[in-house]
Formats: C-alpha cells, sequence, structure tokens
C-alpha cells in the first residue's frame, strides 16, 4: 500500500485520516501549529454533513450533543433584505 500525507490537521485532514485507516492505508497528518487552539469559530453542518459523519462512524459522538438547526436566516449585504431559510426537509 501506499502512503499518504496529509497537509492540515482540519476537520478534512483529521476525516480523510480517519477515513484512510478504516481503509488500511496509513497517513501522516501534517500541522503546522503546535497545538490546539479555540478562536471562537462556529461550525454548521448541514445534512450532507452528518450522513458524511455516519460513514465515518461518529455522528452519534455528536448528535446527542447538539440540537439540529431548523431554521436560518441569509441577509443580502448590498440590500439589507433577510430571508428566511428552512432546513427541515419537505416532502414536496
Amino acid at each position: 500500500m501506499e502512503d499518504v500525507v496529509i497537509v492540515g490537521a482540519g476537520i478534512a485532514g483529521l476525516a480523510t485520516a480517519l477515513a484512510l485507516k478504516r481503509a488500511g492505508v496509513e497517513a501522516l497528518v501534517l500541522e503546522r501549529s503546535e497545538g490546539l487552539r479555540a478562536t471562537g469559530a462556529a461550525l454548521t453542518l448541514f445534512p450532507n454533513a452528518w450522513v458524511a459523519l455516519d460513514a465515518l462512524g461518529i455522528s452519534q459522538n455528536l448528535a446527542s450533543l447538539y440540537a439540529p438547526i431548523k431554521k436560518g436566516y441569509v441577509t443580502n449585504l448590498d440590500t439589507g433584505k433577510i430571508q428566511g431559510v428552512s432546513f427541515v426537509a419537505s416532502n414536496g
């Protein structure tokens, strides 16, 4: 098997390393930061991200801690108009 080098230990890099490990591929993850850092950022996971977390086998670790967002808002910076966006699946 080939060795893989992943540059960046963010969400995508770590998820890729986990998926490769489960497929039997060893990966080296490189990160320039010396340690973990909290920057006050937020992360929104849309339904397709939950499908990916399910595939990695880790969604159950998060689903019990975080309630799904049912509605959000988008603001047009040019006009100031605010539009509601529903994240609930509809059958039509």
